[in-house]
């Protein structure tokens, strides 16, 4: 018995071990082939297969606040028109036009219609999360008193045509068209 914990111990340190931590995750940015694991869970349906799954689309997240909205017109190929509105209260917003190029799950988001503002978020086919530190320049499109620092957004809709529907405060079409 005590043979059989030692052995099973050791396996769980293996699946811990920093070292080999992230090679799965590292193989499915780059193109490669996913961990076992990885592949399970999207054979299963768990998860998205984030390779197969396009940025374009309506994203949203509701809260007491109000209610956020990012979309992405466009595909991977020659890269995503994006508007985006970020609520914190009736008179307290973020509200952006930019572009983006999408990487696996890494996001290059770039805002230009105020001062030039450049990020990398996550997307893992369901969730869009921003940094939880941005550049200050990202501050010139928000109201005092409102960050985009660590604003995420859940899909809610694939496709151009449902991007296109989305409607900021003061800029009516967040994503017009590509």
């Amino acid at each position: 018995m005590k043979w059989g914990f030692t052995l099973f111990s050791a396996v769980a340190l293996v699946a811990c071990d920093p070292i080999n931590k992230g090679q799965g995750e590292i193989a499915s940015k780059s193109g490669e082939q996913l961990s076992p694991l990885e592949q399970a869970a999207i054979d299963a349906g768990v998860i998205p297969d984030v390779r197969n799954v396009s940025l374009s689309g309506a994203f949203e997240r509701q809260s007491d606040l109000g209610e956020d909205r990012f979309c992405a017109v466009g595909n991977d190929e020659r890269g995503y028109q994006v508007g985006l509105l970020a609520v914190f209260g009736p008179d307290s917003k973020c509200e952006a036009l930019g572009a983006a190029e999408r990487v696996g799950e890494d996001v290059r988001i770039t805002l230009d219609s105020e001062q030039e503002c450049s990020f990398t978020a996550s997307f893992d086919g369901v969730a869009l999360k921003f940094p939880g530190n941005l550049p200050s320049s990202c501050a010139s499109y928000c109201t005092p008193r409102a960050l985009l620092d660590g604003v995420s957004f859940s899909l809610v809709g694939e496709g151009d045509a449902v991007a296109r529907s989305t409607r900021g405060r003061e800029i009516e079409d967040l994503c017009p068209g590509s």
